[in-house]
């Protein structure tokens, strides 16, 4: 029975990684149809974002009840003398996971990272990364410039998308390890942030949409590649076995 409890706790844990994965992903992918200035792709990301967060905050829920069930009634057995060996189970929730949280698999969980969406909606012209801020063109400025200062409002909208992505994986591994943050409310806040940073990049496209219309192609997403490439295996697979049946 011990064992198995410990092979749940095992599985559920991973379980609830990969739903701070997969939402992190699609914020990755996000910032990615932003970068590539492709309008359409960008509002199917944030459709597909909005899907997979009402899933995992569907799925989340019910998982870590049942986690945290099986954490007390160990610890409570070993209080009653039931069961005598701790380490094996409570370390059953830190094994090594595949995807990006895996750096944050450590004793430390450190301290926690406040995010909210005014943070995610910053009101300057620049991205993070870089030292200068580069002010809105006037009309008459050339469309270089136009170019210059809506490269660098996207670029640093794409960084407060993937700040976000590793937030929502920071908040995933806290939610697992101490119960300090409600995952459910990690996800809805990641969504309306991510809202508020599409609701900026089309007032920047609002701002030239002809000059951003040109710019489209300039960075093709890699996860668009990604599908294309398993999409191609699976129908291969598809012909294979057709030509099997005949």
């Amino acid at each position: 029975m011990h064992y198995n409890a410990a092979l749940r706790v095992r599985e559920l844990t991973q379980n609830i990684f990969d739903i701070g994965d997969e939402v992190a992903a699609h914020l990755d992918n996000l910032a990615e149809a932003i970068a590539d200035w492709d309008r359409e792709l960008v509002t199917d990301c944030l459709h597909e974002l909005s899907e997979i967060i009402a899933e995992g905050r569907s799925e989340v829920r019910p998982q870590l009840a049942e986690l945290n069930g099986l954490r007390q009634a160990f610890i409570s057995g070993v209080k009653a003398g039931r069961m005598s060996y701790l380490g094996s189970f409570s370390d059953a929730g830190r094994f090594p996971h595949p995807g990006r949280t895996l750096s944050f698999l450590r004793n430390d969980t450190g301290q926690a990272t406040n995010y909210s969406v005014a943070e995610a909606a910053p009101n300057g012209d620049s991205s993070p990364r870089d030292g200068g801020a580069v002010q809105e063109p006037g009309t008459m400025a050339s469309t270089a410039a136009w170019r210059l200062w809506m490269r660098q409002r996207s670029e640093g909208l794409q960084y407060e998308l993937t700040q976000l992505a590793e937030w929502v994986v920071e908040q995933t591994e806290r939610g697992l390890t101490n119960q300090s943050v409600l995952l459910t409310q990690t996800y809805a806040t990641a969504e309306r942030s991510a809202c508020a940073l599409v609701e900026q990049w089309e007032e920047v496209v609002a701002k030239q949409p002809t000059l951003a219309r040109s710019m489209r192609g300039e960075a093709p997403p890699t996860f668009l590649q990604e599908r294309d490439r398993v999409a191609a295996v699976v129908s291969r697979i598809q012909r294979k076995r057709r030509g099997a049946a005949v």
